[in-house]
């Protein structure tokens, strides 16, 4: 995806700002500018009206350097809240990252800024300091590929980037996600949610499971963790679940999140952990 926003992005991604500069100097913002706060796009006329004598004065030193206003903008981190924070989450959003604007850095805001970091040379500690203001506002000519959907194919980079912007934990050991369908990905991020649990993909697209036309290698599958914090799904997809039947001696549940549709499978190998072989279809 080309960071560079849309036009209709740019305008919540302005609007923001302008609440982000307003806000910090003590200027209560208008009702087009707040509006904007909740994704909806304020129009031209409203941002010539509201925004050259207050912000231009105040909160960008002459020649509009933006890296330079940065500076002076509040440094958000874990646990901060307020209409920054959701500055701060409009501009992820505008540069494609799937955070909501609720004005709490949480994990998922954490994750979010992280990758956002990662992407553009920045030194990826979950904090939002000058130099990330100054990447999310001004945007950058940095050009990344749009990730397919659907059956389409992830690139392990293009997999984590995901994992970690909905805080799934990062795969253990040896795991790849190489070519994993982009479906699966957002399977598991929306298994995730339902949930309410934390996530440890254990297997993945590497060698070394069985064949098939919806197998590991053909990017349909996720083995996860069963223990330690691995009983929490356990518990949900038993208590939640539909209960089918088993395939071998390995007990299996089915279900359907987002319109993708789950087969879950408690597989008890003879080498290896136990673990849940879940396939996304």
């Amino acid at each position: 995806m080309n960071t560079t926003f849309t036009p209709r992005l740019r305008s919540i991604a302005v609007a923001a700002t302008s609440l982000l500069a307003l806000g910090g100097i003590g200027v209560a913002a208008s009702p087009d500018l707040a509006s904007a706060s909740d994704g909806r796009a304020v129009s031209q006329g409203a941002r010539a009206q509201h925004l050259p004598s207050t912000l231009g004065r105040t909160a960008m030193p002459a020649g509009g350097n933006i890296h330079a206003a940065a500076k002076t903008w509040p440094q958000l981190k874990s646990g901060s809240r307020g209409t920054n924070v959701r500055t701060a989450q409009h501009l992820l959003s505008a540069a494609g990252h799937n955070v909501t604007a609720d004005g709490a850095f949480g994990p998922r805001t954490a994750g979010a800024v992280k990758v956002f970091q990662k992407r553009h040379g920045l030194k990826a500690d979950g904090i939002v300091g000058p130099n990330t203001w100054h990447k999310l506002v001004a945007g950058t000519n940095v050009t990344a590929p749009n990730p397919p959907s659907g059956n389409g194919r992830l690139t392990n980079r293009q997999a984590l980037a995901q994992l970690a912007a909905a805080s799934i934990k990062h795969p253990s050991a040896r795991t790849s996600l190489e070519g994993v369908r982009a479906r699966t990905i957002q399977g598991v991020i929306a298994l995730k949610r339902a949930s309410g649990c934390t996530i440890t993909i254990t297997g993945g697209t590497e060698s070394g499971h069985s064949a098939g036309p919806r197998s590991h290698t053909k990017g349909y599958k996720l083995d996860l963790r069963t223990r330690d914090e691995g009983r929490c799904v356990t518990n949900w997809i038993k208590n939640t679940q539909r209960k089918g039947k088993p395939r071998g001696n390995d007990p299996r549940w089915h279900g359907s999140l987002n319109g993708i549709s789950l087969e879950y499978v408690y597989e008890t190998p003879t080498r290896g952990g136990i673990h849940w072989d879940v396939t996304f279809v």
